[in-house]
């Protein structure tokens, strides 16, 4: 699934959601790579079917950083969750990597503790 995003400074973004590999890859209007977020599947009894997908790398921070802070990544956990079904899950930010390769480094702590607050995401 492909489709365009305006951003909060009127910049407009292609999303990109592979609902096979559970990632939203960003693009500029070029074509140019922002960046992406990538989740896997995971088993967890929270999860109302048993399964989440679990944010193992956020980064959007291409483009010179000019399109952090801009939505984008809201709008692409939006959208992973519309075309996938499941819910997404995010690991507890102790500063270490996971055993699965996870970690949540420079923004995405912060960015992982406001789609908590939006209830977009639950903490495993």
């Amino acid at each position: 699934m492909k489709t365009t995003f305006s951003t909060k400074n009127g910049s407009v973004v292609t999303i990109e959601i592979d609902e096979d590999n559970y990632t939203a890859t960003v693009l500029d209007q070029a074509g140019t790579l922002i960046g992406a977020i990538e989740c896997r599947l995971i088993e967890d009894p929270r999860a109302p079917d048993g399964y989440c997908l679990k944010m193992t790398n956020a980064f959007l921070e291409g483009g010179n950083r000019k399109y952090l802070h801009q939505g984008i990544g809201t709008r692409c956990i939006e959208l992973l969750r519309e075309e996938t079904g499941f819910p997404i899950c995010v690991a507890k930010h102790d500063g270490l990597t996971q055993a699965d390769g996870s970690h949540l480094t420079g923004d995405a702590p912060a960015f992982a503790d406001k789609l908590e607050r939006l209830r977009l995401v639950f903490r495993r």
